[in-house]
């Protein structure tokens, strides 16, 4: 059964949405985090925002700063002479302390956040055909990063106001949810709708995102903020929200976002448990190999690693890669060499093959984990 959503199309119908169809989803979900009440706490949630999180915000738009780089700027953003690269991550992490204030989300202060996201990013177009609070001019929405796929645009800006002014009213509605997940699910629909309306020249993505961040901050959903991890995991995140948008229809949105969401909480369940099996504490470089780790599945090579790395994060060279993010989980026993390969990683080194610890998975509740192959 399809549920009518308050929130307006181009074509003056509304967004629906089927809600029953998404019930053992988010009895899943609820399951799990009631299971690990760890992750309820907004040191977690903190914990998560400014490394990995902000990292994957800007993930999700092809921006491949590695973590070292993140810390480092936010640290002391004036080591890092690429002024683009430490804008955008600084506007980032400003953009974070300002949502977890727990100001209500409203026309005055969402313009706040997207001043604070865009500070310095945007071009000479985007500024001088900005109006008081939006653009007023048309903007096309690349698909995957790229100009040679089919590209929307963005509703008409002469009527974005109108539209914005449901956004808003849905969002300060007063609804309450019996369980976390649905003000999860509500996060996710003002994702959707503030990217359909696309109210800016630029940013509109991590200003969607941010905003969906923003709202679980402030009704105390903590372990869900972890959802930007997951969409740069599975490259079916733009094709989702476009086939949406033109069925106005959003459950398939709605489930990308919930079972991308429940893996990343599985991988952060593993990755925990490991942690505390390894006798050292580790850093958050160590807490990203391992991720990497789980979801490449099965047997991995060190090679095979250097390219999922790589694909993430500013490049490096294989023996980098290995000295420095794999062999401090061999030497604490989290990763084990299986074998060695025919190829060299570099001279006199040759590739290995390389698993998790079968002993200390072994000590993992396997019943917590089931969209993920470990």
């Amino acid at each position: 059964m399809l549920t009518r959503l308050p929130l307006k199309t181009n074509r003056n119908r509304l967004f629906t949405i089927n809600y029953h169809y998404l019930d053992a989803l988010r009895r899943e979900l609820n399951s799990f985090v009631g299971h690990n009440s760890y992750m309820n706490s907004r040191l977690f949630s903190k914990k998560l925002m400014f490394t990995h999180e902000l990292k994957a915000n800007n993930n999700i738009e092809g921006i491949n700063d590695d973590l070292a780089v993140i810390e480092k700027v936010i640290s002391d953003a004036k080591e890092i002479s690429d002024e683009e690269k430490r804008n955008r991550i600084i506007n980032l992490y400003r953009g974070y302390k300002y949502i977890l204030q727990g100001k209500e989300i409203n026309e005055h202060t969402l313009n706040n956040l997207y001043n604070i996201l865009s500070k310095d990013l945007l071009d000479e177009f985007c500024k001088t055909h900005m109006g008081r609070l939006y653009r007023e001019a048309k903007v096309y929405i690349l698909s995957h990063g790229r100009l040679d796929f089919s590209m929307d645009e963005g509703l008409p800006y002469k009527d974005i106001e109108k539209y914005m002014e449901c956004y808003f009213n849905y969002i300060n509605n007063g609804e309450t949810f019996a369980d976390d997940t649905g003000y999860f699910i509500k996060s996710q629909i003002m994702h959707f709708y503030l990217v359909y309306i696309h109210p800016y020249f630029d940013i509109n993505g991590r200003t969607s995102r941010t905003t969906a961040m923003w709202y679980l901050l402030n009704h105390e959903i903590y372990p869900y903020i972890i959802f930007n991890r997951g969409i740069n995991f599975d490259s079916s995140y733009d094709d989702t929200i476009k086939d949406c948008k033109h069925k106005y229809e959003i459950t398939k949105f709605i489930k990308y976002m919930l079972i991308t969401t429940k893996k990343e909480l599985e991988k952060e369940y593993v990755i925990h448990q490991l942690s505390e099996l390894s006798g050292r504490k580790w850093n958050s470089m160590d807490y990203q190999s391992l991720e990497y780790f789980i979801t490449m599945g099965g047997q991995r090579s060190v090679l095979d690693y250097s390219t999922m790395y790589n694909r993430f994060n500013d490049k490096k060279r294989p023996r980098d890669i290995f000295e420095n993010l794999i062999i401090p989980l061999i030497d604490d026993g989290t990763i084990c060499v299986e074998r060695e390969s025919k190829n060299d990683i570099y001279p006199n080194q040759k590739n290995l093959i390389l698993s998790l610890n079968r002993d200390r998975v072994a000590q993992i509740d396997k019943s917590e984990v089931t969209r993920i192959n470990l």
